[in-house]
């Protein structure tokens, strides 16, 4: 089969479609689609151009299924809602591999050790050279045989963790700025429990196999789908799957590699879009949706400066820790590792963001999972200020979601309930950097993938069209 080189159609999108892959280390994989974009750029520049970043365990059909719905909503509300200028605009598609995870029910992990035919024997393998990379080769027939078994009891949980915590070595949360450090045994035990009181509090027969089947149950509590304290104990003493280990493992690599493939892919190609559409001034307007947000972030923030300002951001129940954007940490006493987005230089400001109690895998779990120092129980600390609290409720730790709790500490301005279709958008106060909006009343969003809809559309198109 011959590769495409040019436009790739969008189902029902009446804009011309562009998409560009990227492998896991950024670089470009469809170049000659790549310079074909910028020529016709260079030569007929669109009245706007959009791109989007897909997130974590989305394949091709995924990301280009989402990319359509959401484009055919905007499509229908500019068609509605007259943008009141010349509107003709090109969408730019990013494409990276996110997907490594194929879980079916059953216990088809038992063969995951053994062979490369197994469903998950790429996460697999990728522990097994982290293992032996931290000299620990001697343990893997032993992580072999515990991930092959059903169910874990505690002493083997404890002795898993022990072995694949070298495996997590010592990282850095570009996020909040924290310093490299070392993931002890203590902290992977705490992190692979908190994994499991996640898949126990979800009603869905099977284990899910992605964050956007990570949806609330049916009847949410006042503090979530189960209440955060639920999540923090139910199960605490349960036998574990230890499937949860490789989910575990990829959420970190996966959010790792949404940023090496934003700075070291995205960034360039942004700064190429810039480029080639500097002489009409073309607004270039960014998204991205859970860690393809952290691409988009770590493409706009990376230290090369910007030839002009992206002209509008909006992070779609962002996979990022809700303090990026902080003027200062607490405890780290350093800028969040993204602040640099909310300079007028980089993006026009207000950036816009969405999040929901009702995204269970940011609000309920998040802060329980991706931990990475030795805090797991400052629960509490107490980071909103008088007159912040909204639907999603505040930050249990400094270790939140920025799509479960929307920002803080970053001169925000928190909108609670999210505008529905045709509602105006309030004017920000002046000064505001990030404009957030709570979309835990029903029928805004949902669950974690639930932002293809009108409703996210129209954010889209009151943040293009302000």
């Amino acid at each position: 089969m011959v590769a495409t080189i040019g436009p790739y159609p969008l189902d029902g999108v009446q804009m011309p479609s562009w998409l560009i892959r990227f492998d896991k280390r950024g670089v470009c994989t469809s170049p000659a689609t790549r310079a074909k974009l910028l020529d016709q750029l260079r030569s007929a520049p669109p009245s706007d151009v959009i791109v989007f970043s897909h997130g974590w365990n989305n394949d091709f059909d995924d990301a280009a299924g989402m990319y359509a719905e959401l484009l055919r909503n905007f499509e229908t509300l500019c068609a509605q809602h007259s943008p009141g200028r010349p509107f003709d605009p090109l969408f730019v598609g990013v494409f990276w591999p996110s997907i490594w995870l194929s879980f079916d029910s059953g216990p088809q992990i038992a063969s995951a050790g053994a062979g490369a035919d197994a469903p998950d024997a790429g996460v697999v393998e990728a522990l097994a050279e982290r293992l032996v990379a931290a000299g620990e080769g001697s343990s893997l027939e032993t992580m072999y045989a515990l991930l092959a078994k059903d169910r874990l009891d505690e002493a083997e949980v404890r002795q898993l963790a022990k072995l694949l915590a070298p495996a997590f070595g010592s990282t850095r949360d570009d996020e909040t700025g924290t310093g490299a450090r070392t993931t002890g045994a203590d902290d992977l035990t705490d992190m692979l429990r908190a994994m499991q009181s996640a898949q126990d509090a979800i009603t869905a027969p099977a284990l899910p196999t992605s964050l956007d089947d990570w949806a609330a149950p049916a009847s949410p509590s006042a503090n979530g789908p189960t209440g955060t304290a639920d999540v923090q104990t139910a199960g605490l003493f349960s036998a574990l799957d230890p499937r949860n280990a490789l989910r575990l493992f990829s959420v970190y690599q996966m959010k790792d590699r949404a940023g090496v493939v934003g700075i070291q892919g995205v960034a360039p190609l942004l700064r190429d879009l810039l480029a080639a559409t500097a002489g009409a001034a073309t607004p270039i307007h960014v998204l991205g949706h859970s860690y393809g947000c952290k691409v988009m972030l770590s493409a706009i923030c990376e230290p090369t400066p910007l030839l002009r300002p992206v002209s509008s951001l909006l992070l779609l129940q962002p996979a990022v820790s809700h303090l990026c954007f902080a003027d200062l940490v607490p405890g780290v006493d350093r800028p969040g590792g993204y602040a640099a987005a909310l300079q007028a230089e980089r993006v026009r400001p207000p950036l816009f963001s969405t999040y929901s109690r009702r995204d269970f895998a940011l609000h309920d779990t998040f802060h329980l999972a991706l931990r990475r120092d030795g805090d797991l129980g400052e629960q509490d600390i107490g980071l909103a200020a008088a007159g912040e609290d909204t639907s999603a409720g505040n930050p249990p730790s400094r270790f939140a979601a920025l799509g479960g709790y929307g920002p803080r500490r970053a001169h925000q301005y928190l909108v609670d309930p999210m505008p529905r279709t045709g509602e105006p958008y309030p004017d920000a106060p002046t000064g505001t950097a990030i404009v957030s909006f709570d979309g835990s009343a029903p029928g805004l969003i949902e669950a974690h993938g639930d932002i293809r809809d009108q409703n996210c559309a129209w954010a889209l198109h009151r943040l293009i069209f302000r």
